[in-house]
């Protein structure tokens, strides 16, 4: 390898550490209040807290490498202008190709590794996530239940919870919405129960949670003959409650892995079951797409990063950064707007997942075709002048 090349490889690493500590802390932020409350509210053991934190560190590292990538790319090249190092390598000879293949060189080894870690250890790590969560949400149920949210955690229920006071283990104004198994029709009746207490209860020998509503009632009524209403009043009402039946039996992989604690491998023969699949085939398709495109969101940063930092005259580092927040922001826009049309089945599956990527390498070829426009022009005049 050149000096160049690993001098190059040598300062974008460096800068893509540093980037990848702080915005793998910026992320974390949030979970580490979040984890807080679990202690200081929920007097959730530190231990089983702090292996929770872990576990969450995968699904960040997934995000921040690409994110730091892109800042050492950006920062070096546009520190290479900034220094006249980059005149120099041209004075020198160096084509632009030269200078650019270390960081695509960079970028690809990146790549493979993000691969192999978003197929293997990414969704262990979720699946361990997902399985200590609910052991301790066995324990500690009111956990799942936060006040002005919908509540969907819970099995064939949707709560909405106005007030709650941790200390009393009371909830106040609840609604909620009964979802019953098989009742998906409009001539089905939807129930609601309106209550103004309640309180959650947990046996931990038989794993049985339920809410107990004081002073409800309960409505059901139909699209159909809206006019129809039925209507109970109750002084005192139980509502057994679950999480995708492990409160009721010893939790396995199977219960709990969803399309993001698979691997490829597993992706793969949900995709060839077809309807047999008990997975939704939009999220098994977006998943597996996923796997691929996401790490391969470091080469198109590589290659738009290369050339807007090799056309950053002024401001340097500055500059530099700005233009990385900027970039960052309308690639994850972008991975928003084609998963959430890719879960829903509005677009098609590759093209949701790799929508972020086909604009970055759009934009890429559109400034290596500016980069390289001025040595074309003076070849072409170079060119004339001999005829």
């Amino acid at each position: 390898m050149k000096i160049i090349d690993r001098y190059i490889i040598k300062e974008a690493a460096f800068i893509t550490l540093i980037g990848f500590f702080v915005f793998t802390f910026l992320l974390i932020m949030n979970s580490l209040f979040v984890m807080s409350d679990l202690v200081v509210k929920y007097n959730v053991d530190f231990f089983r807290v702090a292996k929770l934190l872990i576990l969450i560190l995968p699904s960040q590292v997934a995000v921040t490498v690409p994110m730091a990538f892109l800042v050492g790319i950006l920062l070096t090249y546009s520190r290479l202008v900034q220094d006249n190092e980059y005149s120099g390598m041209q004075a020198s000879g160096i084509s632009v190709r030269s200078i650019a293949i270390p960081g695509v060189i960079l970028s690809l080894a990146l790549m493979a590794g993000l691969i192999f870690f978003n197929n293997q250890i990414l969704p262990k790590a979720n699946l361990e996530y997902k399985k200590l969560y609910y052991e301790i949400v066995k324990t500690r149920s009111n956990i799942l239940i936060q006040e002005h949210e919908f509540i969907r955690s819970f099995d064939n229920y949707v709560f909405y919870i106005s007030e709650k006071d941790s200390r009393e283990n009371l909830l106040k104004n609840i609604i909620i919405f009964v979802k019953d198994k098989g009742k998906e029709r409009e001539t089905e009746p939807i129930k609601v129960i309106l209550s103004r207490k309640g309180r959650l209860i947990s046996d931990e020998e038989t794993l049985r949670i339920a809410l107990k509503l004081d002073s409800g009632i309960m409505q059901a009524a139909s699209y159909v003959n809206p006019l129809k209403m039925n209507l109970i009043s109750f002084d005192t009402n139980f509502i057994d409650l679950d999480v995708r039946g492990v409160f009721r039996r010893h939790q396995n992989e199977s219960e709990l892995k969803g399309t993001r604690e698979m691997t490829i491998g597993e992706l793969l023969n949900e995709i060839r079951k077809g309807t047999e699949s008990t997975h939704d085939k939009n999220w098994i398709y977006i998943e597996f797409y996923k796997k691929f495109s996401l790490p391969f969101a470091v080469v198109a940063f590589a290659l738009i990063g290369i050339p807007l930092g090799l056309m950053t005259k002024k401001g340097g580092r500055v500059i530099g950064m700005a233009y990385s927040l900027v970039l960052i922001v309308l690639y994850y826009f972008l991975i928003s707007i084609g998963q959430n049309m890719g879960y829903r089945g509005e677009m098609n599956h590759f093209a949701a997942a790799w929508l972020p990527n086909i604009v970055t390498c759009a934009i890429a070829a559109v400034l290596f075709a500016a980069l390289f426009f001025p040595f074309l022009k003076r070849r072409l005049y170079k060119n004339r002048r001999i005829k």
